[in-house]
């Protein structure tokens, strides 16, 4: 009897564990198969800066969903699988002048869609197809292309001025040469109306180095005023003196280097092209350079002459002494036994205030610290090859060519230039 009761108490618990593990089978499908759909209310709104960027919204869920934007020129949905923030919306840079919106669509089949609103403003921007600017006096124009979403207006150095804008936003300028140096500056891009705090700055520097402005090596007999660079010569004649006076064409150094000769109180008028420096009305740093031959010594020869009247002394000699020298009462004169009757020499003048440097076939024979005004270039031109008719204390002498830099140059640069190392 008791081994059957015993039997009878071992099915019962049996049993009862089936059905507990049955029972605890039954709950846990029912949690797995019970269908959920929804975004948090926090994630609905979605406000983007005018700049691109991507973000994540977590669709919660155990369905499948898709997801569409009413705009996706601009704004894009895509599902991301295995992920718990599973909805990425990425939004591209917003170009233009006003806010825009789209709406994100949430669908999953049994649910109410759920919609998230995107909204995204603007920024206002310019640019500059150049982030600044070097300018030199070969090519005294230049433009600048400004892009941008918002009106503006330009803010430019004195020295530079606007002569046009183009549809496309491009702007034409136009500005003067300098003397060697730089000069600097800022074109601003500022905007107006409802955005003024949006600018933009383009810096703008102009430098001009020492090189060669003016050249005459009177080759062509038939044109003895013809430049190589800048304008051509003016032949003057003293009219009281001798109104009948001939430039001659006569050999040079070489076969291919002609000569002009000079006649006694005659010269040329030149146009040299330089540019003050800012602040003056005269031109005060040269080189001038003379390939020459004097017939004899004991006699001036007059090289320049800034006084365009020529009713004072010219401001560099072929002094009458013996052996010659070259100079003038200001810079004091030297080289004596460096010229030659008959021969041909190269002769640089180099001029800066308290720096005046003298050179011949490519040696530094005489310098002098004078400030002398005398010195100074009128921009109207210079005399060449003369000197005062008042005086006719110059002679008739040879020229195979005249150069004129706009700086002062160096001993360096002369040996450069003559070949000489």
């Amino acid at each position: 009897m008791n081994n059957i009761m015993n039997s009878l108490i071992r099915i019962l618990l049996f049993s009862s564990l089936v059905g507990l593990l049955f029972s605890c089978g039954d709950d846990k499908v029912v949690e797995e198969t019970t269908p959920y759909f929804g975004v948090a209310g926090n994630e609905l709104e979605q406000a983007f800066t005018g700049a691109s960027e991507t973000r994540y919204v977590t669709v919660n869920t155990n369905r499948a969903f898709s997801a569409t934007s009413s705009d996706p020129s601009w704004c894009v949905v895509e599902i991301v699988e295995d992920k718990v923030d599973n909805l990425k919306i990425t939004v591209d840079g917003n170009g233009g002048v006003h806010d825009r919106t789209a709406q994100i669509t949430v669908s999953s089949s049994g649910f109410d869609n759920v919609v998230i609103t995107v909204t995204q403003g603007w920024i206002a921007a310019l640019a500059t197809d150049k982030s600044h600017l070097l300018l030199t006096n070969d090519n005294l124009t230049f433009t600048l292309k400004v892009t941008g979403n918002v009106e503006y207006v330009l803010e430019l150095p004195s020295w530079i001025t606007e002569k046009e804008k183009q549809a496309n936003g491009t702007h034409l300028f136009e500005y003067g040469p300098i003397a060697p140096g730089e000069r600097s500056g800022n074109i601003v891009i500022q905007s107006t109306g409802d955005d003024p705090g949006v600018s933009l700055t383009v810096p703008v520097i102009q430098r001009e180095r020492i090189k060669k402005v003016a050249s005459w090596l009177f080759d062509d007999p038939a044109d003895l005023t013809k430049a190589t660079m800048g304008k051509a010569l003016e032949m003057v004649r003293n009219i009281s003196y001798n109104p009948n006076a001939v430039f001659l064409s006569v050999d040079g150094p070489t076969e291919s280097n002609k000569a002009v000769r000079i006649p006694v109180n005659c010269h040329f008028l030149a146009d040299h092209g330089m540019i003050p420096k800012e602040g003056q009305n005269y031109v005060a740093e040269y080189t001038l350079l003379f390939e020459f031959k004097i017939p004899a010594v004991g006699r001036f020869y007059s090289f320049f002459q800034t006084e365009l009247a020529n009713t004072a002394d010219a401001e560099i000699f072929v002094r009458s002494a013996i052996p010659p020298t070259i100079g003038v009462g200001a810079t004091g004169y030297a080289g004596g036994g460096l010229i030659e009757a008959g021969k041909w020499h190269r002769l640089y003048l180099s001029f800066k205030p308290g720096d005046v440097k003298f050179f011949i076939d490519g040696q530094q024979f005489n310098s002098s610290t004078t400030s002398d005004a005398r010195f100074r270039m009128s921009t109207a031109g210079v005399i060449l090859c003369g000197g005062p008719w008042t005086k006719k204390d110059d002679n008739e002498f040879d020229i195979a060519e005249i150069s004129i830099w706009n700086g002062a140059l160096t001993l360096d640069n002369v040996k450069e230039l003559e070949g000489i190392e």
